[in-house]
């Protein structure tokens, strides 16, 4: 495979410049280790992933708007930009096996707890099915709300393409016991504020009953995306609460302005 030369185009199919997306110098740098690439498209108020890099390998320049760019000479591979990023828009990428597969690690949020040594099936950007892989690593990384990171190996010809993972169900009469599995309500609901499903059910069950309520009580929502990934959950879990629909349950108020401003124009200067 010839890496990011050879196939220009992004997990979701946007066609971007090697120049534009980096890859090419992150493909490089994964022949001697992990390293981080970025998959970020959206324009918005966001930088965890430049705030929880310990070397700063990652810069979010000239504005908080900008998309990241990665200095993957200064990056060791710590994974921590992974699973900050509210987006998920960030994995890793290592390339030392050098025997036609590489390791990837992505963020894992979804249900059954991923065991090492288990096969499962990767997708895309779009959620299709890529090819099987297999679990190397399984870790939280976080605080009150971790999230999982896993690392998958899988053949190189697809590793660019990587975002995530089918991983089976645990039924509950399989009779199985994961141990050491944190429950479901201990991870993030709003990644941004680093808020806990279990924090959220706890302030619904003391009465809250609004989205705005539910935001001036826990700050989910007053994050970088501006609850843009976790509304839907959000809502979801505020129709259970109150016995509505979740479509009736409103939403966030879009409050201007979206883009930083500085206070100078809000005050009639030109600048």
């Amino acid at each position: 495979m010839g890496g990011p030369a050879g196939d220009r185009r992004r997990g979701m199919g946007s066609e971007v410049t090697d120049e534009a997306s980096g890859w090419q110098e992150a493909w490089a740098a994964a022949e001697n280790g992990a390293v981080a690439v970025l998959d970020c498209r959206q324009e918005i108020p966001c930088n965890p992933c430049q705030e929880a890099c310990p070397n700063g390998a990652i810069r979010v320049e000239p504005h908080v708007c900008a998309l990241p760019r990665l200095d993957p000479g200064a990056c060791n591979g710590c994974g921590k930009c992974v699973a900050l990023c509210p987006g998920m828009a960030v994995f890793l990428l290592d390339r030392r096996e050098k025997n036609g597969f590489a390791r990837v690690t992505v963020p894992y949020e979804m249900g059954g707890m991923p065991v090492e040594g288990d096969m499962v099936q990767v997708v895309d950007g779009e959620g299709k099915a890529l090819t099987e892989g297999k679990i190397l690593k399984v870790r939280a990384w976080g605080g009150e709300a971790p999230t999982l990171l896993l690392t998958v190996r899988v053949p190189e010809e697809v590793a660019l393409k990587v975002r995530g993972v089918r991983y089976r169900l645990i039924e509950l009469d399989e009779g199985l016991e994961v141990e050491n599995a944190p429950p479901l309500s201990d991870y993030a609901i709003c990644r941004c504020e680093d808020v806990s499903l279990q924090k959220v059910r706890e302030t619904l069950r003391g009465g809250v009953r609004s989205l705005p309520a539910l935001r001036r009580a826990t700050r989910v929502g007053l994050g970088y995306c501006q609850g843009l990934f976790c509304q839907s959950s959000l809502r979801e879990e505020l129709a259970v609460a109150t016995g509505r629909e979740a479509w009736e349950t409103g939403s966030f108020r879009v409050r201007p302005p979206v883009r930083p401003v500085k206070l100078g124009r809000l005050g009639g200067e030109n600048a």
